[in-house]
């Protein structure tokens, strides 16, 4: 939790003193997430997490549905399941934006379901394929190690590899949506993944 929110959690959980003007605009987005549980602030705090995402939101979800008025639904029906799941939203977990875009992505596939398509992987599924190419364990068994590996990546390394591999997002969107340079997102791709590496080699999955 930011030192912000921290210095209002009390107050928001009881509706009570306002917070000043930039209070919704400096929180971070777990505790926009959080201001989003709050009856009087959380039109605010989903109007201000929209504003920072909705962007690349957007271009996300126009890759993957047949037209402009499906991605736009499906944009609106994002952000109302993450309004939905705040007072679930578990920080240990994943970011924000991994959980947002996750979101997309299953409202996404929802949809195509219902007209008999299927979305595409990226880059980064490819390379965890890659990665776990040699185990002999089934399939189902390989992609849960692999999940639980993944979460005990650092914070940062983990968070680019939730939006590559759940969001489907290139290295140039995950830069747009975490507001980071592109040098970054790709410094991390590649710790994050050589991390992976370790983490599998060491539960006997590669060599």
């Amino acid at each position: 939790m930011t030192d912000t929110l921290s210095r209002y959690d009390t107050r928001i959980r009881r509706g009570i003193a306002p917070p000043p003007d930039s209070f919704l605009t400096n929180l971070d987005d777990a505790g926009l997430l959080l201001a989003a549980t709050t009856f009087e602030y959380q039109e605010g705090a989903i109007r201000e997490l929209y504003a920072r995402y909705q962007g690349p939101l957007f271009a996300f979800l126009l890759r993957r549905l047949p037209d402009r008025s499906s991605a736009e639904e499906a944009l609106q029906e994002s952000f109302l399941r993450l309004w939905k799941a705040a007072d679930r939203y578990d920080e240990q977990r994943g970011s924000v934006a991994a959980l947002l875009f996750t979101t997309a992505r299953n409202v996404a596939t929802d949809s195509l379901r219902r007209h008999a398509r299927r979305p595409q992987s990226r880059f980064v599924v490819s390379e965890l394929a890659d990665i776990a190419g040699d185990a002999s364990a089934e399939g189902a068994e390989v992609g849960m190690t692999v999940i639980a590996a993944m979460q005990r990546l650092p914070a940062p390394h983990r968070e680019v590899l939730d939006l590559a591999y759940w969001g489907d997002l290139t290295q140039a969107q995950i830069a747009e949506a975490l507001r980071i340079p592109l040098g970054t997102v790709k410094s991390r791709v590649f710790l994050a993944l050589k991390g992976l590496r370790v983490e599998l080699a060491t539960a006997g999955l590669v060599a």
